[in-house]
């Protein structure tokens, strides 16, 4: 009676990714060892239940193998309804060690670009600005490249691609951004089993796109008490304070938008980001009554706890008028609904010099983003510092 087991490949390495075999035994002395060509740790194989564990990708791969499997169980059925014994012979004939080309074409099922797009679709979780980045980065790409396999995708296409994309005069943020939504579509093709690159040849082990830190414009304390105190027209004043309430909650304007007197407990405004709302970790818990000596609070309670902030392309109509306003107070930064967020945390890092608190307060969950904050407020220290006369 013919067996089948899907065994582990030994070597000595015990890092090194390994093959995993399909063994067909037809008799205790007669067995074929058939590649799968899948490759996992051993660490990432079970044995005993022959099937993949504690693997990103393991759900497709365990598929894959069942598929195999009931491939070659398929060839010894027709053999025994066309009368013959299902043999290592037999095997052998049909299923020679020099395989014949699939009859599908290759491309649909590795090319690149087509699981690139696809992939994006499938991405349920992205917010529509996120995914729409997404699509900006398939279409440069297959601009520069189209119907790339991923066999044909080496370090020579992604420095290919960074040279397009400069003649293309793109700015090098937009070129960082464009490298990072790709290989992050290159490893999901690989826990998803599509397409794997051996331990070390990943394009992106092997290139390595610079990452430019963007500016983060923040307000002083003597441009605030400007804006605070200044005359401005009606039509101004209202969204002069709204960008004030900003700069003391440091709120991003997709969460001011959708902001309710509910979210208070206890005297503290609960934000759950609408940009990281699947992760309870980034919540950013606001005691407004103590903040800032209570500004943030007075400011909404000028406004009856209900900003005017919730027709649609008010970001745009906000981003026009800090514009304005920044002209009349003279000053110069270039001012966005963005910027009431990066003095809110540059703020609170001068003065509590705790990154932690920063985290807190702004809802930020990794420590490299809340420390560019406190390296901001130091740069602002020896700014001043470096014109006094000691």
């Amino acid at each position: 009676m013919t067996t089948y087991h899907l065994t582990l490949s030994s070597n000595k390495t015990q890092k090194r990714q390994k093959s995993i075999n399909l063994i067909v035994s037809f008799d205790r002395t007669t067995r074929r060892l058939i590649p799968t060509k899948i490759h996992v740790l051993e660490s990432q194989w079970d044995k005993a239940n022959e099937c993949v564990v504690r693997h990103p990708g393991a759900a497709a791969l365990n598929i894959q193998l069942a598929k195999q499997v009931k491939s070659i169980q398929e060839l010894e059925i027709s053999a025994i309804a066309a009368g013959e014994p299902f043999t290592y012979e037999y095997l052998a004939k049909v299923l020679p060690h020099t395989k014949k080309k699939p009859v599908t074409d290759p491309r649909k099922e590795t090319c690149f670009n087509s699981y690139f797009f696809n992939a994006i679709k499938r991405q349920y979780r992205l917010q529509p600005q996120t995914q729409e980045d997404h699509y900006k980065t398939y279409k440069v790409f297959n601009a520069y490249a189209p119907g790339l396999l991923f066999k044909d995708f080496t370090y020579n296409t992604l420095a290919g691609f960074d040279k397009f994309c400069i003649e293309r005069k793109l700015s090098d943020s937009t070129i960082w951004k464009h490298h990072k939504n790709i290989k992050k579509y290159l490893n999901l093709a690989s826990k998803e089993g599509v397409y794997s690159y051996a331990p070390g040849k990943h394009p992106y082990d092997l290139f390595k796109a610079p990452r430019v830190q963007g500016n983060k414009t923040a307000l002083s304390v003597s441009e605030l008490d400007r804006l605070e105190n200044m005359e401005l027209p009606a039509h101004l004043d209202k969204h002069r304070w709204m960008f004030l309430f900003l700069c003391y909650t440091g709120m991003r304007i997709s969460d001011f938008m959708r902001l309710t007197p509910s979210l208070m407990e206890d005297d503290v405004l609960v934000i759950r980001p609408k940009k990281t709302e699947h992760s309870s970790s980034a919540e950013a818990h606001l005691p407004v009554k103590i903040l800032f000596d209570g500004k943030p609070y007075k400011i909404w309670e000028r406004f009856n706890f209900d900003f005017p902030c919730h027709a649609k392309g008010f970001e745009l109509r906000f981003n026009i008028c800090l514009k304005q306003i920044a002209m009349l107070a003279g000053i110069s930064k270039k001012m966005s609904a963005h910027v009431g967020r990066h003095t809110f945390l540059t703020h609170i890092a001068a003065k509590t010099g705790n990154v932690f608190t920063v985290m807190s307060l702004g809802g930020i969950r990794k420590v490299d983003t809340a420390m560019v904050y406190v390296h901001l407020a130091e740069q602002d220290y020896k700014k001043a510092l470096s014109g006094i006369c000691w």
